[in-house]
């Protein structure tokens, strides 16, 4: 059985830039099967640090923004319900709701949206997607804010 040394922490050589590029060495990992490996043991501490952790290492890695970008969404309805449903930069897909919800953040001067994706983890929505979803919304929204819903759940649209 391996012994925990979570409190040995090393410098990976690794980045993930703004744009959701992973690098390793500064060389980009072009491999999709790897980045997603990689991001299975990707954890934060709610800091603003990120780290790689397996039961026996752990190691800070940089991260410019986000680690994930959100390149797609879909609409699912049932019923009188829908979800949205967002498709990340590595064929994950997050369901809008209470868990995943969007939220803004300032980035370099303007607000950016994000979501959940799971404690301490965001993906930030690429405007081309954004500007998708307030289209799909816009005319069916007569209120002074659009909202969107997903799971039951109302979010704002700034």
């Amino acid at each position: 059985m391996l012994k925990k040394k979570k409190n040995i922490i090393k410098k990976f050589p690794i980045k993930i830039k703004s744009n959701g590029e992973w690098l390793y060495q500064n060389t980009l990992i072009k491999k999709k099967a790897l980045i997603k490996l990689f991001s299975s043991v990707l954890v934060a501490d709610g800091k603003g640090n990120f780290y790689l952790e397996t039961p026996a290492e752990k190691g800070k890695i940089e991260v410019e923004d986000s680690p994930f970008i959100i390149i797609s969404f879909d609409i699912k309805r049932l019923n009188k319900n829908q979800e949205i449903i967002f498709k990340t930069n590595i064929g994950e897909e997050i369901i809008l709701g209470k868990k995943n919800p969007l939220f803004y953040r300032k980035y370099k001067k303007s607000f950016v949206p994000y979501i959940v994706i799971k404690k301490n983890i965001n993906a930030k929505i690429l405007r081309s997607v954004y500007y998708q979803l307030v289209h799909k919304f816009i005319n069916k929204n007569t209120k002074k804010k659009l909202k969107i819903k997903s799971k039951g759940y109302e979010f704002a649209i700034k």
